[in-house]
């Protein structure tokens, strides 16, 4: 039987070798090596799956706060570090409404607070144009 685990496994590994564009639930399903019909006892439709890949990273981004004296500067190099990241989870406009629901954007949204955006907003013009 499939596993939620598997299903997030399988799809960042879709997202890692092919990138954001080919993401499906079918090439999910082939890595998984089950029916993609399995899928949908998990995961609505893969904007859920990648809101889980988000729930899934974000206890690091938090960690990576925590201990900062500048949550601020952590929150930035957290995401240079994972650029490709940054670009599913937050800027992302088929995944980001699903990412900001979840309970790990909220608690995010608490502890930077007003920032957020302005942070979000320096990191793009940092990873967009980086060559």
């Amino acid at each position: 039987m499939i596993k939620k685990e598997n299903i997030l496994e399988a799809a960042r590994k879709v997202l890692t070798e092919q990138g954001i564009d080919k993401l499906s639930l079918r090439k999910i399903a082939a890595e998984t090596g089950c029916a993609a019909p399995s899928i949908y006892y998990y995961f609505k439709n893969k904007q859920e799956i990648v809101a889980g890949l988000w729930e899934q990273i974000a206890p690091s981004l938090q960690s990576s706060m925590i201990g900062a004296g500048d949550k601020h500067l952590a929150y930035a190099q957290f995401w240079l570090a994972r650029p490709d990241d940054f670009r599913l989870f937050v800027t992302n406009a088929d995944y980001f409404p699903f990412v900001a629901t979840t309970e790990a954007y909220q608690a995010l949204r608490a502890q930077l607070g007003g920032q957020l955006h302005q942070l979000n907003g320096q990191l793009m013009e940092q990873i967009y144009t980086q060559h």
